[in-house]
C-alpha cells in the first residue's frame, strides 16, 4: 500500500495514475504537485444527530469519484501530511467502497519538492468517469453490531492516554495511533516496528479487532498500521467515542 518517492517518479506519465492531495484546500495555494487534486476529508464524511463523522452514502461517493476522474482502471496516489490522519481516513473510504488500487505516498509534500518534484498553485481538471462503489462490509462495523458481539472483537482505542482516562469503551486498549507514524516524512514506521508495537500489546492475528478513536480519523491509520502490519481481521468503527456517547452506551 505504501509507496515511495523513487515509485511515484517512476509512475508520474503512467495514464491511470490519479494523485490525490488530502491536505487542507489552503496549504494547495501554496503549492502542489502537478496532476493532482485536492480530496479533503470533509468530502467523504456526513454527520448523523450525534455529529458523528461517518462514511458517506454510496450515491454520494459515486458523484464525487466520478467527478475527480476515478474508476476501475484508476490507481489512486493518496498524498498526505505523517501527522494528519485524514490520509488514512480518506484511504480507508476507498477500500470501503471497492476500490482496492491505492497507495499512500510514504512522503511529504516538503520531501517531494526537495527531491526535484515541481509545485504548481494550477488547478488540474481532470476527465470525468463512472465509478461504481462495491461496498466491503467486512471492514467497517456499527454501535449496533459492537454492541450486540462485543466479547468477539479486540477494541483498539487510537487516541491519547488523556482521553482514554478520561473513559473509553468497555474492555478497550489504549494504542494511540502516534505510536505507529513515522518521522523526517514517512506516513508510517515500516511492517517489522508495526509488528512488533502490536505482538507487545498482544494483539494477535487470529484476534478480530475494531478500532476507534473520537471520529474514526486516527482509528483509520490504526487500522492502516495494523494492515501493513499483516493483519487483515480489521474493522473501523467510524462513528467511534461520539457515537458510542451520543447512544449512551456503557463507558469504562
Amino acid at each position: 500500500m505504501l509507496v515511495s518517492i523513487d515509485w511515484l517518479r517512476d509512475h508520474f506519465s503512467d495514464q491511470d495514475i490519479i494523485i490525490l492531495d488530502t491536505r487542507p484546500k489552503t496549504l494547495l495555494l501554496y503549492g502542489h504537485l502537478i496532476k493532482s487534486q485536492s480530496l479533503t476529508i470533509e468530502q467523504v464524511i456526513q454527520f448523523d444527530q450525534y455529529g458523528s463523522n461517518l462514511v458517506i452514502d454510496p450515491e454520494k461517493i459515486t458523484e464525487l469519484f466520478s467527478s475527480i476522474g476515478i474508476d476501475d482502471s484508476k490507481t489512486v496516489v493518496i498524498v498526505g501530511d505523517p501527522m494528519d490522519p485524514s490520509a488514512a481516513r480518506i484511504a480507508w473510504t476507498f477500500l470501503y467502497f471497492g476500490h482496492d488500487k491505492i497507495h499512500l505516498l510514504d512522503a511529504s509534500i516538503i520531501d517531494l519538492q526537495n527531491n526535484g518534484f515541481e509545485l504548481t498553485k494550477k488547478s488540474f481538471i481532470p476527465k470525468i468517469t463512472t465509478f461504481i462503489p462495491k461496498i466491503n462490509s467486512m471492514i467497517r462495523i456499527d454501535a449496533v453490531h459492537l454492541k450486540e458481539n462485543f466479547n468477539n472483537f479486540i477494541i483498539l482505542d487510537a487516541r491519547t492516554p488523556q482521553e482514554f482516562m478520561s473513559g473509553h469503551l468497555p474492555n478497550s486498549k489504549l494504542i494511540p495511533f502516534t505510536e505507529g507514524i513515522g518521522y523526517d516524512g514517512k506516513l508510517f514506521q515500516n511492517k517489522n516496528f508495526l509488528q512488533n508495537l502490536f505482538s507487545k500489546n498482544k494483539i494477535s492475528k487470529d484476534d478480530q479487532i475494531v478500532c476507534y478513536c473520537m471520529h474514526g480519523h486516527r482509528a483509520s491509520s490504526l487500522f492502516l498500521q495494523l494492515m501493513i502490519a499483516g493483519y487483515r481481521d480489521v474493522k473501523l468503527y467510524d462513528g467511534s467515542f461520539v457515537d458510542w456517547y451520543g447512544r449512551r452506551l456503557p463507558l469504562e
